[in-house]
């Protein structure tokens, strides 16, 4: 009886294993199609100095006649987006831009169709500045890699401004006297809107220039930002003057090419 079942269930087995080893994986899903109701468009940020191509090797004479070595320029782009009679389109809540090495870019999906405007803000909106950075994965815009948390003050920094100066326009060498300005507090954030004629098709990348002049982040014709006025700020109140004076004329320099 036992031969019997023996030989009953060797042919079922072989019969199943059969089955299981013909058995194909899952298929690969297909790529999904490029969709033709959205476009690329590329961000791109040059910092110039009075039109001419930034140099952080360069000594510059600012607008205030102080000499000034640029080390370090850092900020956020916020709230980009493009606007059109259809509606508004956020290309991104914030992007980090470090731009003391030359241009920089960001490369964004959105609809087709055609733009009529450029609204962004420098810094971080009041929502933005507020988040929770232990919730924020360590790369991204707002994460603790981008080394602009400032952990006391459970807040960002919007802009790092960091370099050296000298009060003596005719000097030469480095500029002996280090200068920090890190705005950050709600009250340093900017916005602004920027007239731009755009049209964004399914076949093709868009492409929007910015120009960041550094010399006009110490003057805008009227206003002068002078070094020897107070060369460090770091979210405190008191110090806060050269930040909110530095916003002022910060987003007032960013424009398109």
């Amino acid at each position: 009886m036992l031969n019997e079942m023996r030989r009953t269930l060797v042919p079922i087995l072989c019969t199943a294993l059969l089955f299981s080893c013909a058995k194909e994986d899952p298929a690969v899903p297909d790529a999904p199609a490029p969709s033709p109701s959205t476009g690329l468009v590329k961000v791109n940020v040059r910092p110039v100095w009075n039109g001419v191509p930034f140099n952080k090797t360069n000594v510059y004479l600012s607008a205030g006649d102080e000499r000034i070595l640029l080390q370090q320029v850092k900020f956020y782009l916020s709230r980009i987006t493009l606007v059109a009679d259809a509606g508004a389109r956020e290309l991104s809540d914030a992007e980090l831009l470090d731009i003391t090495n030359g241009a920089v870019s960001r490369v964004f999906t959105t609809d087709t169709g055609m733009v009529d405007s450029l609204r962004f803000g420098l810094g971080l909106p009041p929502d933005l500045n507020a988040t929770d950075i232990t919730t924020v994965p360590p790369n991204d815009p707002l994460g603790n890699n981008g080394g602009m948390y400032w952990t006391w003050a459970s807040m960002y920094r919007f802009l790092i401004f960091d370099g050296r100066f000298d009060t003596d326009p005719s000097a030469s060498g480095t500029p002996p006297f280090p200068f920090s300005i890190h705005t950050g507090r709600d009250t340093c954030y900017r916005h602004t809107t920027l007239p731009l004629q755009l049209s964004i098709s399914a076949s093709d990348t868009a492409r929007i220039d910015l120009d960041v002049d550094l010399a006009r982040f110490f003057t805008d014709g009227n206003v002068i930002l002078k070094m020897s006025d107070g060369s460090q700020s770091h979210g405190e109140v008191e110090e806060l003057g050269q930040a909110l004076k530095l916003s002022d004329l910060a987003i007032k320099a960013v424009q398109l090419q």
